[in-house]
């Protein structure tokens, strides 16, 4: 170990004694956390992990000088029971806001009630508040967008394969992005 290796291991190791604020200090921590959490919708099936929907906000987010991560906890084929099985999982302590969307594989895929799937988002929300996360919502991403925003060239009745491509992602990022940034503005207040 060289002298300076050792004056920070010394410096570290005093700082976590002493309880100094900079050992607790990490370029990290300031970071705004935000998990995007659903089904195919938020994993980009179909697409590229940087063209899918977390990766293009984290990118709008940080271009308008925001310090974010935006977690992808997306899983092909998810519902709304599989969100609320591993919601502790998907959505570790210390994050700040939860993108919501799932749903039309309940309802498409296995032909639960409209009902049912808002009882289970609602569920979904109230656990996360519980735990002082802020949730914005996506009810529906990509209807009524044309054959060209999309990987598949046409929707297939009784199925859910009509994912968006990049292009697609993009839309859905520039009409979410007022509101995510709202709370990522909140969020901000509460960090160092």
């Amino acid at each position: 170990m060289n002298a300076i290796q050792s004056k920070i291991s010394t410096a570290t190791f005093l700082a976590l004694i002493l309880g100094s604020p900079i050992a607790l200090a990490t370029p990290a921590s300031a970071d705004v956390r935000i998990v995007a959490l659903g089904d195919s919708g938020i994993r980009g099936k179909g697409v590229s992990e940087s063209d899918a929907y977390p990766a293009q906000l984290e990118r709008a987010l940080r271009a308008r000088g925001h310090k974010v991560t935006v977690t992808n906890e997306g899983i092909n084929g998810d519902t709304t029971a599989g969100v609320l099985a591993r919601i502790d999982s998907a959505v570790p302590s210390g994050t700040d806001i939860v993108v919501l969307k799932v749903g039309i594989n309940d309802i498409v895929l296995h032909h639960l009630s409209q009902s049912y799937v808002a009882a289970n988002q609602q569920e979904i929300i109230r656990k996360l508040r519980g735990r002082g996360v802020q949730v914005y919502l996506i009810k529906k991403m990509g209807d009524g967008m044309p054959p060209s925003m999309h990987v598949e060239a046409a929707p297939t009745p009784g199925k859910t394969e009509y994912h968006l491509n990049g292009a697609g992602y993009a839309v859905i990022v520039g009409q979410t992005l007022p509101a995510i940034e709202a709370m990522v503005r909140s969020a901000e207040k509460r960090h160092p």
